[in-house]
């Protein structure tokens, strides 16, 4: 006795000491991280605090989340901790909620306005669209919840002739032996539904965006090694710099067209007391979201211009890129290959398989090096690569709304982070694209992690709960939203090897193909650029 409970009072030291070095570690991270990616005009420590909190806080609640599994795991066992896992993980839960319904959407209103002296009134401007954002998010959860708020657990049912006492002599032919499969509905509470909503809504995000990127980035790392600024002399700069220079005096010319046809649009708009026929308002919504959807193409030109004129830099003045940072890049893309294969394959042999052979698991896959980790009491190490998995997962939802954004720009307009040059709405953007990202991001990972998530409170709540609502049950039992995952990174698997860069970006390497690239951006039908080697000249020096 005495000895299980020092064991229990480590184990309560040690689960204390790992959250709060996660917490610290968090907030130093997400803070540092920050500072690497806003740009310069919002360096200022002073400048928008507000909205820096809020993004420091916002993706410390992110990683929080992700780790409670390996905190509910070394809670449940070998021995039950102090800490009611229950209670955290509907409190995690109810926070995410509020940061994603009411704090990140708060922080993005006001920053939009915050420089626009168009909107005279600020405050009610974002108090507004706030309310608005948060009837709508109540009265969709407190209109479903009467109805979809039923669990059908499984159960079998044994139905006996007669009964016995406990202490009688057992009698082989009075002994139930056999039972039929039955449900037995219960009403979970409202905390549970909740999170079920998260993980629901959550789940159209990861397996879109999150399957496109598990294909995108290891391909991007690769592709940025493969097309690194390398030096050139001062002919292929002018040169080069003549083209980009061309382009960019067509993208000013664009930009003043997409504010003249603004500005027209803005003129068209009913003022107050006015409003305008049906026909006529139905053909000033189509002209905006033509011209929304022509500002989203400007954007990703602009972007990508800038991306040429910075490697042109580099090129020049830098005598190409480190050969650390080229390393670099190549490594990452190689692990960020083994990880996205690594997800795929535990997907269909821990996931899809078991589901087309009746529920026989045959091999545990990545469970099995969790649980190695937990059994040789190398615990932390277990922590890390849960986590390195689970925060992947984040950045390829990242990455996968860029990429999307990037190659399909009249749907949605891009968000890329950009060292010391992403604009805090930018940042914002991505922050509650994690956020919401993220519930579903657990239970994907509860789900493909079962075997190590045994016997914890998370294997009730998701498994036995969530899993068995009645709506939700289609989509989770049926693995519909992990089938779509699978399906979303082969099919970007095949289109990013057919077409591997982004539309109208040239490659670095400032070849004859380049140059048609960028005349095509300025509008150019045809080039007459003095041939250029495939590869840099400076491949020869």
């Amino acid at each position: 006795h005495t000895h299980n409970t020092a064991a229990a009072c480590a184990m309560d030291i040690f689960l204390l000491v790992l959250v709060l070095v996660t917490l610290g570690a968090a907030l130093v991270l997400n803070t540092r991280l920050l500072f690497h990616y806003q740009q310069l005009e919002d360096s200022a420590f002073a400048s928008s605090i507000v909205c820096k909190g809020i993004i420091v806080l916002s993706l410390t609640l992110a990683w929080m989340l992700n780790l409670l599994l390996p905190v509910d795991v070394r809670n449940s066992r070998p021995t039950p901790g102090f800490i009611d896992m229950q209670t955290l993980w509907a409190c995690a839960f109810i926070c995410l909620a509020v940061f994603i319904v009411v704090v990140v959407p708060a922080a993005m209103f006001y920053h939009e306005v915050e420089g626009d002296d168009t909107v005279k009134r600020k405050r009610r401007h974002v108090v507004f669209y706030l309310t608005l954002t948060l009837i709508f998010a109540a009265s969709v959860i407190a209109i479903s919840f009467p109805f979809l708020s039923k669990a059908s657990l499984p159960v079998v049912e044994y139905s006996c002739e007669s009964w016995q006492s406990a202490d009688a002599p057992s009698l082989d032919e009075m002994v139930c032996k056999s039972g039929e499969t039955a449900e037995v509905e219960i009403q979970v509470g409202f905390q549970i539904y909740l999170m079920a909503a998260l993980c629901f809504v959550g789940w159209f995000f990861f397996s879109i965006f999150g399957g496109i990127g598990l294909s995108a980035a290891p391909l991007e790392m690769i592709l940025a090694f493969v097309d690194r600024p390398r030096a050139i002399d001062e002919g292929t700069y002018r040169q080069r710099r003549k083209v980009v220079g061309q382009a960019a005096t067509v993208m000013l010319q664009k930009a003043e067209e997409l504010q003249a046809k603004d500005g027209e649009l803005a003129e068209q708009r009913p003022s107050k007391g006015r409003r305008l026929p049906s026909w006529s308002g139905w053909k000033a919504g189509r002209e905006t979201r033509k011209v929304r959807a022509e500002y989203n193409q400007f954007k990703c030109d602009v972007l990508l211009l800038e991306e040429e004129f910075e490697r042109l830099q580099i090129s020049k003045f830098n005598k190409g890129e480190s050969i650390v940072v080229s390393v670099a890049k190549l490594l990452l893309g190689i692990l960020f290959a083994i990880l996205s294969i690594a997800w795929l394959l535990h997907i269909i042999i821990y996931v899809l398989v078991p589901q087309l052979n009746g529920g026989e698991i045959t091999t545990v896959f990545l469970n099995g090096l969790f649980t190695a980790c937990e059994s040789s009491g190398l615990y932390p190490l277990g922590v890390a690569l849960y986590a390195c998995f689970n925060f992947y997962l984040l950045y390829c939802v990242v990455k996968g709304c860029m990429k999307f954004g990037m190659r399909v720009a009249f749907l949605i307009s891009i968000h890329p982070m950009r060292a010391k040059a992403t604009p805090l709405n930018s940042i914002l953007f991505n922050v509650e694209m994690v956020l919401i990202s993220s519930a579903a991001v657990v239970q994907f990972t509860q789900t493909c992690f079962s075997d190590y998530a045994r016997l914890t409170d998370a294997d009730v709540i998701f498994s036995a709960q969530i899993k068995r609502l009645d709506f939700y049950r289609f989509f989770f039992e049926n693995n519909v939203f992990i089938i779509t995952i699978l399906s979303v990174s082969l099919i970007a698997l095949i289109y990013f090897i057919a077409r591997p860069r982004d539309r109208g970006s040239g490659t670095v390497q400032f070849s004859q193909s380049t140059d048609k690239k960028l005349a095509k951006m300025i509008g150019a039908t045809e080039t007459k650029e003095p041939k250029t080697p495939k590869t840099p000249l400076a491949n020869s020096a």
